[in-house]
């Protein structure tokens, strides 16, 4: 019995136009809620590059192990459909229009040497999936991770040292994808305001300190009442594609019961909130706090994954992968690295009480000086692109 080591590496650092997005969309954050219960709720995570991974897992898969995938990515049930929408909505996301923003998504299948995947699999990977393929020896795993990461360099991601020499231990195919996103904002902060300030937790107890940035500047603000947050969406580049969707719970409202709503509550009721807000109010002046951040994740998403019904996949004698070669494998693990920046320049990936019972009362403030959430994003199909939930303070 051999196994499939997957590994999913990002570093850095209308709301839908096909119904095909809104795939990506709702996996993200039934994904992300589950990350966070295993990394302690501060996390950064790439549910599209997880999502464009695992519809390349999916398209090796058959029987249980592709109802599985299927349901838990929302993904059609017929291959060829999923692979049409797949590259569409792949073509809207990854298609910057403005030059502050540089985002690539890069696939990469290594295969041992004698193992071989069928004709249609390797066609379908290379010529759908976008993947580069290579054939190494695994035996000598320190030849096999340098090769590769060479491989991964040269192919113009931005990410280095991804795979390591225990990554090829038992291994017979590895599949990775790399995503990176850098953005400017579109109303930049100035470093000369940023600040040493207390941040803390939901009941106003000190946790720690941040660099806190600030700026006061006309963006997208909305008191979103059925979530119990305020929202705030900051601009990359003058093109409205890319942005950073914040919610700040209300005082005394923890992360969780906030990210519980998204049950009743979408990003792009959000999204329509903020516009309704601005077609009435128009974009007014925001006194804005966030802090200067950086978060790294790394974590194993087989537990999520389980929680969210995909399990045969990791189980030698359930899984099931007859699309991809004569081979009995399964996927040992499925890893996911992720790292973000925020700064006063844009991403490498407490406000008065009166304001959370009536809208746009006096001067608006979002001052994230306790745990919120972001998610970046493309607009136009309401993509989540990263995502996660600042919790745990530190000077960056």
């Amino acid at each position: 019995m051999y196994r499939i080591v997957t590994f999913l590496l990002f570093a850095s650092t209308c709301y839908c136009k096909t119904e095909f997005s809104g795939r990506a969309r709702n996996f993200s954050i039934e994904l992300l809620h589950y990350t966070a219960q295993e990394t302690g709720g501060h996390v950064v995570i790439s549910p599209f590059g997880v999502w464009t991974l695992m519809t390349g897992v999916a398209l090796g898969a058959t029987g249980q192990s592709y109802e599985q995938l299927t349901n838990a990515f929302v993904l059609p049930k017929n291959p060829n459909t999923l692979i049409t929408g797949f590259k569409k909505l792949s073509k809207t996301v990854l298609n910057p229009t403005t030059p502050a923003v540089s985002l690539t998504s890069k696939n990469f299948v290594f295969l041992d040497h004698g193992f071989t995947i069928y004709d249609n699999f390797r066609s379908t990977l290379l010529n759908d999936f976008g993947a580069t393929i290579q054939n190494l020896d695994f035996k000598d795993s320190n030849k096999a991770a340098e090769a590769a990461n060479s491989i991964i360099q040269k192919s113009g991601a931005t990410v280095s040292n991804v795979l390591r020499s225990d990554d090829f231990a038992d291994s017979r195919m590895i599949l990775t994808n790399a995503i990176s996103f850098k953005g400017l904002w579109a109303l930049p902060f100035n470093t000369s305001e940023t600040t040493e300030e207390a941040f803390y937790d939901e009941n106003r107890k000190q946790i720690g300190k941040v660099n806190m940035m600030y700026q006061n500047a006309p963006v997208a603000f909305s008191n979103m009442v059925a979530m119990n947050a305020l929202a705030l969406e900051l601009a990359y580049g003058d093109d409205g594609k890319y942005s950073m969707l914040l919610l700040l719970p209300y005082p005394k409202v923890k992360v969780m019961d906030v990210y519980k709503k998204f049950e009743s509550v979408g990003i792009t009721d959000i999204y329509k909130q903020l516009q309704s807000d601005i077609n009435e109010f128009g974009l007014e002046e925001i006194d804005i706090k966030i802090p200067r951040f950086r978060i790294s994740t790394n974590v194993v998403l087989n537990k999520p994954l389980g929680y969210m019904g995909v399990k045969d996949i990791f189980q030698p004698h359930l899984a099931s992968f007859g699309r991809v070669t004569k081979e009995e494998i399964f996927v040992s693990a499925i890893v996911h690295k992720a790292d973000i920046e925020v700064t006063e320049s844009g991403t490498v990936a407490s406000a008065a009480t009166s304001a959370y019972i009536a809208d746009r009362i006096a001067a608006p403030k979002f001052e994230a000086n306790r745990p919120f959430i972001y998610f970046v994003m493309e607009k136009s199909t309401a993509t989540v692109i990263f995502g996660g939930i600042y919790s745990k303070p530190t000077i960056f």
